[in-house]
């Protein structure tokens, strides 16, 4: 009977906690530590706490190696941080805690950030903000030699039919433009050197120019397009990040105004306010029954 008894208490007996800290292990497995699998999917999760910018780096640099490594140490110390308890120490249950929290925060705002960065809500910044955008802007190719009768002689070659690009790529002595068929892209007038811009900003689009004198040599210059501002989709991820900070402030404004904060000891708004007890009226009397002094 006892045997059963204690059975049924053991039975009734909460599971312990979890301990914190562990996380899925999904993926292959690249590594086995004590027994446990550090897997591909371990990897992946630390990776993507990493910014966008250095994720891209770490990848383009081929720098997955240490990141695997990380995990796999990250793992050892894991382990043995449990092992020795530590978990279960009162200061590292508060970091835990805060730690927790500050996650929670942080999934709430981005989430909410991206439900609030629409396509809509990003030309509308943009509408609001296009006087920062209002910038004239060409977009221009060139082919850069030493000699003025050289480039005469490419300028007629280009109107008479040319690939201009293939030319560029041939004769161009600025290498860096000219491995790219000459392609300077979009740029401000103040961008370039005065010859070069005022020449290119003053024709129309579509217009062969040459050849035109710089301190780097002659030039001849195709203007591919101009504009008067750059549009929305280039700019859209800077518009993202400021609108981010816009939208956290409106959110936690709004959370603000929809909660109850108040000082310490004061009573929360409809709370039922009491009477003192020494104001309560003597046993047996009614309201109304008090004579006046000397009565």
């Amino acid at each position: 009977m006892l045997s059963l008894v204690l059975s049924l208490l053991v039975a009734c007996e909460p599971p312990p906690p979890p301990i914190p800290g562990e996380v899925e292990r999904s993926g292959e497995t690249i590594k086995v530590v004590n027994g446990k699998n550090v897997t591909q999917g371990m990897v992946d999760a630390q990776l993507e706490q990493l910014p966008a910018n250095v994720r891209d780096q770490v990848v383009a640099r081929g720098q997955m190696d240490q990141v695997k490594e990380q995990v796999i140490t990250g793992e050892l110390l894991y382990q043995e941080s449990v092992k020795l308890k530590l978990h279960e120490d009162a200061k590292v249950k508060t970091q835990l805690a805060l730690a927790e929290r500050n996650a929670l925060a942080s999934a709430l705002l981005e989430r909410t950030v991206e439900a609030r960065s629409t396509d809509e809500a990003i030309q509308k910044w943009y509408s609001e903000h296009e006087v920062q955008f209002a910038r004239p802007q060409a977009k221009a190719r060139h082919i850069l030699v030493k000699d003025k009768a050289e480039a005469d002689k490419i300028l007629a070659e280009v109107k008479a039919g040319g690939d201009f690009a293939k030319i560029a790529i041939e004769k161009s002595t600025d290498k860096g433009s000219g491995k790219e068929g000459g392609d300077l892209g979009w740029f401000e007038k103040g961008r370039m050197v005065p010859e070069f811009g005022d020449a290119v900003f003053a024709a129309e689009k579509g217009a062969l120019l040459g050849p035109i004198e710089t301190k780097f040599g002659f030039h001849v210059i195709e203007v591919q397009d101009k504009r008067d501002a750059v549009p929305v989709d280039e700019v859209k991820d800077k518009i993202k990040s400021q609108l981010r900070n816009e939208v956290v402030e409106s959110y936690i404004e709004e959370l603000k105004k929809g909660a109850t904060i108040t000082e310490p000891g004061a009573a929360a708004p409809g709370a039922e306010v009491k009477p003192a007890a020494d104001a309560a009226p003597a046993t047996g009397s009614k309201p109304g029954d008090a004579k006046p002094a000397g009565g």
